[in-house]
């Protein structure tokens, strides 16, 4: 056993291939657990989604963008710089009221956790 460097020898190594392969990974998608802000922004959408009679439309629409939620959070962030985030902030209040933020939405829409459970709030109003 090779002490010199503090690890151990019999340890593989991953290989080239191996570090490429993972290299754009975006992780295990329900490693991000929900905070209870939003969970609570989540419960608003479902609730305005709900009241406005969309909920049996919302629900394969969120179903079929899911995998672009991440982009969509990220374009989200972008937007930021390029539009000073006021039509993001008039869409928020108008929809939520002012008690959600831009980063609120970005932070939540960054976790694919967020579709799954505001579609499972959906249904259960359904």
């Amino acid at each position: 056993m090779n002490i010199s460097n503090g690890k151990n020898p019999e340890e593989k190594k991953p290989s080239r291939r191996d570090e490429f392969r993972r290299a754009f990974c975006v992780g295990d998608e329900y490693s991000e657990k929900l905070n209870e802000d939003e969970m609570e922004f989540l419960s608003d959408i479902a609730d305005n989604i709900h009241r406005r009679g969309l909920t049996v439309a919302a629900i394969p629409f969120l179903l079929f963008h899911k995998p672009l939620n991440v982009v969509g959070s990220n374009l989200l962030q972008m937007g930021e710089f390029f539009l000073d985030n006021d039509p993001v902030e008039i869409f928020l209040r108008r929809f939520l009221g002012s008690k959600y933020t831009h980063e609120l939405l970005v932070k939540t829409m960054e976790k694919r956790r967020a579709i799954d459970h505001l579609v499972e709030l959906l249904e259960a109003k359904v």
